[in-house]
């Protein structure tokens, strides 16, 4: 109403362009900024193949609306867990299809939508904006106030008066219409409310005009727009709550709590659960009635906007008016009080279960994240309910399995300083929350910071349970993984035998809770090289799992790839693989085929496969995973990258080290976007992409790469960690193959003295140090070094795998080639000529004498 001019001058504007316009609608708050470009959308609806509006205030609902935009023109899109993913998804469709109509709404800073400005071309661009500065490329159309006649007009239409039947109250329409600034959103309000309580201009002057300083008190630092629709709320929240009194219903307290949502799309379904208790039937019903009547009451003042039917329904406020209903009262106002403790009750009631697996949730998440941000941003520092950490515990749950690990981390600290202020320093609840929050810090690579927080968990578990409650075996389980992430597995193991004892001592022990234990402190043998003291750990466990949940429950799937695990690790991949297969046919049936933990299953059989040297079957399998990785978390996870670097390093086993490189810089890529540069996870990447360098012949571009990950691992986990062992003796590799053995040697030694510490002194990892030190003091002919650090190898392989495991063989192998080589050097053509030690009558340099 009152704004033909405007549409059309939007028209014109777009119209004069041929290509790509992008135009920026900018003015005060409640000016009609939206509805103008609604209008105008309604209008030529006709001529766009594609029209979207998207709600572009922050950053990250700009993500969203894109995101929704992906799942609307494909669906499977919407299915995906990276909202990234599908909004760049949603660009590069926009970018190849012209003729489109996009709207970013309400946009707030021209720096949150640079980025996809510069990639949308062939297509109309429209954005409104409260802001009135330098939009770099759009073209401005400055949205003022009403003139007088269209304010009339408008105030005429909605209560129901022609221009000649209401001419005599012309002169009190205009005055209501300068009081209210000419504003389109203030005019709605009160010609809404107007006809909604039967009441006449002049009276509706009278009322507005008794406290015009009421207003200005309240809010000292609104624009115009806030105090001219402050004035309106003090008065029509008079008239709810004469509603209210009449008819029984809730439409103050109601309002109060949609204020304390994101103001669009709020479900439906966070209405029904408003009440925070439990119903009968019979309750539900009357509810729903009454919900149902409460709606109308507040759409009919114009105060909500209504979308959708039945379960899709969502409510939107204008965030103008949710401004003020939110700010219009004291925060400790016992009616904010409520509408906070409702607000969050009812998402409390609508999150999803289980949001770490349970993927049919994701999208309701996705959806209610807008309004659990704003919900919590109600509340004050300091004034939190308990109920609020419990619900920032589940969101960040949630973000972590969005490879939103930073997120995460803030919503973890913030729940924690929640509990402490709510329960004290040392109350068990505090300790749940310490731990969660520790192993944020574990994902986000920070274990020495978890193991602190983990350790404050246990003493106030002990403290509050004592020393043998079956909660403190739990904490105790959490501290052993934590010393194992940081490669302390030797200090974990007593940690794991102590909580073992503690639950198998109950009376009636947890035999879920025994399996887990059991499969933990089999872990951290295995990690110690004592593989035949681990497998009747991991063998007893899975027992357990089958007796307790069945034989096809996907708990007993982690439990069988576990035990195919250390089977592997101990040489015995062939036995691994019948207990992969059916491990990946259990997780198949239970969640389907593309679920994350399917992925998982299949990497582990190809890593079976490719350990006993069939990377032709390994591979598919590798890039199946990668497949369902992509498509349930987005191109972006950091899973991506680990099954990214899973498929590369086949391809290298193939022979193919040139195809993995671009996957290998990929999963790097990933990683440092989720991680930042200093996760150790990056160092892992940097491994990968340097194994396949040295692979092309390219040592030289490797070794700044090693030398950047060997100082991120040593930087997490200090100098003595496998890992660390791992990237010296690859760095040494380096510099051997560039042929600069005063480099690598002692580096090697590094390696070797590094491992010996992290593993201890006879386990198999020891083996294949020694044996790259001795390789490399062979070809520098010091072979009384190099012998008995092969011979000590093939003493360990032997005690550890066998003397007929192929590890063993190769040292063994190894050796003898030496000891020719040592021969030769100090005898030379004398030994040549002698008969060999074998027995076949053949002369040394004709047989195995003759091996170089």
């Amino acid at each position: 109403m009152g704004r033909d001019q405007e549409v059309a001058r939007l028209r014109r504007l777009i119209s004069d362009v041929p290509v790509v316009v992008r135009q920026v609608v900018h003015g005060l708050a409640g000016v009609g900024k939206s509805e103008l470009v609604r209008q105008y959308a309604q209008t030529f609806r006709w001529e766009y193949p594609v029209a979207w509006w998207i709600t572009a205030d922050s950053p990250q609902n700009l993500e969203l609306g894109l995101a929704a935009l992906a799942a609307a023109l494909h669906p499977p899109v919407g299915l995906i867990g990276d909202a990234a993913m599908a909004a760049d998804w949603a660009l590069d469709w926009l970018q190849g299809h012209p003729g489109w109509l996009v709207v970013l709404d309400n946009v707030e800073d021209p720096a949150h939508i640079r980025a996809s400005l510069g990639r949308l071309s062939g297509g109309h661009l429209v954005i409104t904006t409260r802001r009135d500065v330098i939009w770099p490329g759009l073209t401005p159309l400055a949205l003022h106030v009403l003139d007088k006649q269209p304010a009339l007009a408008l105030l005429q239409s909605i209560i129901g008066l022609s221009p000649t039947s209401g001419a005599d109250q012309t002169g009190v329409l205009a005055e209501i219409a300068r009081e209210l600034g000419f504003l389109p959103l203030a005019l709605e309000q009160a010609a809404a409310y107007m006809r909604q309580q039967r009441c006449s201009p002049e009276r509706y002057l009278r009322e507005i005009g008794r406290d015009p300083g009421w207003a200005h008190a309240r809010y000292p630092q609104g624009g115009d727009a806030e105090r001219i629709i402050a004035r309106l709320w003090s008065y029509h929240l008079t008239a709810l709550c004469e509603h209210d009194q009449r008819s029984g219903t809730q439409c103050e307290d109601l309002l109060r709590v949609l204020a304390c949502m994101a103001p669009d799309d709020i479900p439906r379904a966070l209405i029904t659960h408003t009440t925070g208790q439990e119903q009968t039937p019979p309750q539900q019903s009357s509810d729903q009635t009454r919900w149902e009547e409460e709606l109308a009451v507040l759409a009919s003042y114009s105060m909500i906007t209504r979308s959708g039917v039945d379960e899709a329904e969502t409510i939107s406020l204008h965030r103008l008016f949710q401004s003020v209903i939110r700010y219009g009262l004291n925060h400790d106002d016992p009616r904010q009080v409520l509408a906070r403790r409702a607000a969050l009750s009812a998402l409390l009631r609508v999150i999803p279960p289980d949001p770490r697996s349970n993927m049919s949730g994701w999208p309701l998440w996705r959806h209610l994240l807008p309004h659990i941000d704003a919900m919590a941003s109600c509340h004050h520092q300091g004034d939190e309910p308990a109920d609020l950490a419990i619900l920032l515990n589940h969101t960040k749950i949630f973000l972590s399995t969005q490879g939103q690990y930073q997120r995460a981390h803030d919503l973890a600290v913030w729940s924690l300083a929640i509990a402490e202020a709510a329960f004290g320093p040392d109350h068990p609840a505090v300790a749940i929350h310490l731990t969660n929050l520790a192993v944020n810090n574990c994902e986000l690579g920070r274990a020495a910071e978890a193991l602190p927080l983990i350790e404050r968990a246990l003493a106030i578990a002990e403290a509050a349970h004592g020393l043998d409650h079956p909660t403190v075996a739990t904490y105790l389980g959490s501290l052993a993984a934590c010393l194992r992430d940081l490669g302390r597995s030797s200090e974990a193991i007593p940690l794991e035998q102590r909580a073992l004892a503690i639950v198998e001592s109950e009376s009636s022990p947890d035999q879920k809770s025994v399996a887990i234990l059991l499969g933990n402190l089999a872990h951290s043998l295995n990690d110690l090289g004592r593989a035949a003291e681990a497998l009747p750990l991991f063998e007893r466990a899975l027992a357990i799992a089958e007796a307790v949940y069945g034989l096809d429950h996907p708990i007993v799937a982690t439990h069988l790839g576990s035990l195919a695990a250390s089977l592997r690790e101990s040489g015995r991949a062939a036995d691994a693989i019948p207990l992969e297969q059916r491990a990946l046919a259990v997780t198949e049936a239970a969640y389907g085929p593309d679920h994350p933990a399917v992925a998982t299953r299949l990497s582990h059989l190809a890593g079976s496969f490719r350990t006993l040297g069939r990377p032709s079957e390994a591979d598919p399998l590798f890039e199946r995973a990668l497949a369902i990785a992509e498509a349930a978390h987005g191109p972006h996870h950091p899973l991506v990258a680990t099954h990214l670097g899973n498929v590369a390093g086949s391809l290298r086993d193939l022979g193919r080290a040139a195809e993995a490189i671009p996957l290998e810089r990929r999963a790097l890529a990933i990683t440092e976007a989720a991680y930042g540069l200093h996760h150790p996870a990056i160092a892992i990447k940097l491994g990968n992409l340097a194994g396949s360098l040295i692979d092309l012949g390219k040592a030289d571009e490797a070794v700044p790469l090693l030398e950047r990950a060997l100082a991120l691992t040593e930087a997490a986990y200090g100098s003595v960690h496998p890992t660390v062992a791992v990237l010296l003796g690859d760095l040494g590799g380096c510099f051997r193959d560039l042929g600069q053995h005063a480099q690598a040697i002692p580096i090697f030694e590094r390696a070797l003295a590094t491992a010996e510490c992290a593993h201890g002194p006879h386990h198999p990892q020891v083996t294949s140090h020694l044996r790259t030190l001795a390789v490399s003091l062979s070809d520098l002919g010091r072979f009384a070094q190099a012998i008995p650090l092969l011979e000590r190898a093939l003493r360990i392989n032997e005690t550890a795998l066998g003397a007929d495991h192929s590890r063993t063989k190769a040292v063994e192998f190894l050796l003898k080639v030496v000891r020719k080589k040592s021969v030769r050097a100090n005898f030379g053509d004398q030994v040549s000529n002698l008969p060999c030690s074998c027995g076949s009558g053949k002369k040394n340099k004709r047989c195995h004498g003759g091996m170089q």
